[in-house]
């Protein structure tokens, strides 16, 4: 009944504050340079395969989580639990808009020098203008969804820590592409 209803409302309110403390208490930290980046070899296979599995269960029915190895192996020297947490960042904002076709993780080298790390899905897209603000603070992409607006600012702040860049690509309709780029020597 009503109580029930109230009571799960008063739940996720809480799980979505402790969200954003525990957002914020990064966000702070990576900006005062206190964050401890814990960096050693890691397989991006594990990597993205780890983000697949632990996240194709919360798709939309009609909607596939993908990830391909690009290389049988891709060994690079970062932070594995940070690109994790940014992987998994873009692949929950894909999964908030994308109702029907798939969300692809996949990574590909623009150089010898650098690997660049995407998620792409064939979601509603992002109108141009919001594209520019999407990875500034408490942006939220859609008023209606539950969400911090912090997720992707503060993916921003690991991936410049790491020395890479962030960005997305996006076309209204058709979907979107959120992709960081590493130097890898």
């Amino acid at each position: 009944g009503e109580k029930r209803e109230y009571s799960k409302m008063v739940e996720e309110n809480n799980e979505l504050l402790l969200q954003l403390i525990s957002d914020i208490l990064d966000l702070s930290k990576i900006e005062a340079g206190t964050f401890d980046f814990k960096i050693r070899d890691l397989d991006v296979n594990t990597l993205c395969g780890d983000v697949q599995r632990s996240m194709k269960l919360r798709v939309k029915p009609g909607v596939e989580l993908l990830f391909e190895p690009t290389l049988p192996s891709c060994v690079i020297v970062s932070d594995p639990n940070r690109l994790h947490q940014v992987v998994a960042n873009f692949v929950n904002n894909a999964i908030k808009f994308t109702t029907t076709g798939y969300i692809r993780i996949g990574y590909d080298q623009p150089d010898a020098k650098h690997l660049r790390i995407y998620v792409s899905d064939t979601g509603i897209g992002i109108a141009p203008e919001a594209c520019e603000k999407i990875f500034d603070r408490f942006i939220k992409l859609n008023s209606f969804v539950q969400d911090t607006g912090l997720g992707l600012s503060i993916s921003k702040s690991i991936i410049e820590q790491l020395g890479g860049t962030i960005g997305v690509d996006s076309e209204l309709g058709k979907g979107s592409t959120f992709w960081f780029i590493l130097p890898v020597v």
